[in-house]
């Protein structure tokens, strides 16, 4: 008994010891990021405050505003609970992107359906009461970009000062892709991009991999920003790493290529899109159209009056006008083909990590240029991005680019023919992106910052 007591002795110290070093690294990284934690919050709880409140107190109507392209892969997310992940590609629910966030939201939908929690799709509901479950986790996706981005600016060698302004900039400019759009996988994909892109630069071939295969199966677009990534991966890597990055895709899409492949390489490779929704551009003329305008019969809600006066909702067989449907996917892979040109030409010149930031930003800008139509959240990305390439720029330069990019937000939602809307939207995002630019002390600035990382910065070791 007792060599049992000596011999456990020393292994209970090594635990407490353990411990109090595993809280001690918690601590510091909670010190660390605490403004990031309080901009995560606050994103929370503003935007579930308008989605619930916004209507009754602004408008006077006793709704909520949930944005309805959220309700439409939450049902995917059904499809998924429910082991038909396969057919998520033909359920009438317009999914184009890669099932990822549909997985990630099924443990959701199940609860949802255990807890009989009513839904908005795909009937429209005033007040769907999953969204007491489903509006946090959306919230909360959104708000994991802000963390790699401040990761980034650190790198960088921005103050404290620079890196709290930074924060509450980015989380104004991602509220909008969550809260109005309800389009959580876009932030979450980048959020893992630009962690594969720093784990690239940090050498780290195995979350290189991991990272930036997360970001695809959340968002194909974010292939905008692999190939910087792969950058910095020599090329003995280079098959290993990338078939680690194309593996959660290929799992997850085995299923729907299997069972539904048309509807499935249709939604994929073509990208349907409806201008009629959205902002068309010029690149209209050019895309292919898939499905010309054409009158369907839809089943509407009816409220209708009895002879009692009670009112029942019922429904009723309409005709509806519909408006052509287009191919995005034209355009973006020629968008791709410029990200695979930005990448080669790090891989050549081997930039500086401030350069590489702002050659993200580029790439993903890439997409808003050949976009056949444009949606506002397109243009965030890419916005994101620039703002932090400024970091280390002078206040008044700075302060230019945080102008463009509010007079390019606002400029999003305006309702203007596709030449105006392209030219003003392309054209605040590119004075954006130009003022943006590195220069040489930018680049001299993030040296130092390595060299003494007394900021907190993480010192990278170079690039080979």
């Amino acid at each position: 008994m007792r060599e049992s007591s000596v011999s456990e002795a020393p292994l209970s110290f090594e635990r407490r010891v353990g411990a109090a070093v595993s809280l001690a690294t918690l601590q510091a990284w909670r010190r660390e990021r605490t403004w990031v934690l309080v901009a995560a919050a606050v994103l929370l709880a503003s935007g579930m405050a308008y989605t619930l409140w916004w209507a009754p107190v602004v408008y006077h109507v006793n709704e909520w505003l949930t944005p309805p392209d959220l309700w439409a892969t939450f049902r995917d997310a059904h499809y998924v609970g429910w082991g038909s992940e396969g057919t998520v590609y033909d359920a009438n629910t317009s999914f184009v992107t890669f099932p990822g966030i549909a997985v990630l939201f099924a443990p959701l939908a199940m609860l949802q359906s255990g807890l009989h929690l009513s839904q908005s799709f795909p009937w429209y509901l005033a007040k769907p009461t999953a969204w007491y479950i489903l509006g946090p986790a959306d919230m909360l996706c959104g708000a994991g970009i802000l963390f790699p981005l401040d990761a980034v600016a650190r790198r960088l060698g921005a103050t404290r000062g620079q890196r709290i302004a930074l924060t509450w900039l980015e989380a104004a400019l991602v509220w909008p892709c969550v809260a109005l759009w309800g389009h959580p996988e876009d932030p979450l994909a980048l959020a893992f991009a630009l962690a594969g892109l720093l784990a690239a630069h940090d050498r780290s071939w195995f979350r290189t991999g991991a990272f930036v295969g997360l970001a695809i199966v959340f968002q194909p677009l974010t292939l905008l920003v692999a190939p910087l990534a792969f950058a910095y991966v020599p090329k003995p890597r280079w098959i290993s790493v990338a078939g680690l990055a194309a593996l959660p895709s290929a799992l997850l899409l085995l299923a729907p290529l299997i069972q539904q492949w048309g509807p499935t390489t249709t939604a994929l490779l073509k990208q349907p899109n409806d201008p009629l929704l959205n902002h068309p551009t010029p690149w209209l003329s050019l895309a292919p159209v898939l499905s010309a305008r054409h009158w369907i019969t839809v089943n509407a809600v009816h409220v209708k009056t009895l002879a009692s006066g009670k009112k029942v909702l019922t429904t009723v067989s309409t005709r509806v006008l519909t408006g052509e449907i287009v191919a995005s996917g034209p355009g973006r892979l020629v968008t791709l083909i410029g990200a695979f040109a930005i990448g080669y030409w790090a891989y050549r010149k081997r930039p500086a990590l401030i350069h590489v930031a702002w050659l993200a930003s580029l790439a993903l800008a890439l997409r808003c240029v050949f976009e056949t139509v444009l949606d506002p959240y397109y243009f965030y990305p890419a916005l994101a991005l620039a703002l932090v390439a400024a970091v280390p720029a002078t206040r008044g330069r700075f302060a230019l680019v945080v102008l463009a990019g509010a007079a390019c937000t606002r400029l999003t939602y305006s309702h203007f023919g596709p030449w105006p809307y392209y030219l003003s939207t392309i054209g605040t995002l590119a004075v954006a992106l130009i003022l943006a630019y590195p220069s040489s002390n930018d680049v001299t600035l993030e040296s130092s910052s390595h060299s003494n990382p007394q900021r907190g910065d993480v010192v990278s070791p170079t690039s080979t």
